[in-house]
């Protein structure tokens, strides 16, 4: 199975890693997984905002490429 990346997986880090961030700020500092929360949570959202960059530019690619004459 080929493991690609795509404007649904991109959006669906962005969404948990906004998730995981609102969690760790509702539970807060003292809870024992808020270190966990916080690393997945920005992890997550750069991860969803750099998918998404590289799927826009890989689209962009393959359309330069099949240019019909």
């Amino acid at each position: 199975m080929e493991n690609k990346m795509n404007y649904t997986k991109a959006i669906l880090l962005i969404v948990s890693g906004i998730i995981s961030i609102v969690a760790s700020l509702w539970l807060g500092a003292g809870s024992e997984t808020y270190g966990f929360l916080i690393g997945y949570g920005y992890t997550a959202l750069v991860g969803g905002v750099l998918g998404m960059g590289y799927s826009y530019f890989k689209k962009q690619g393959d359309k330069k490429k099949t240019v019909v004459r």
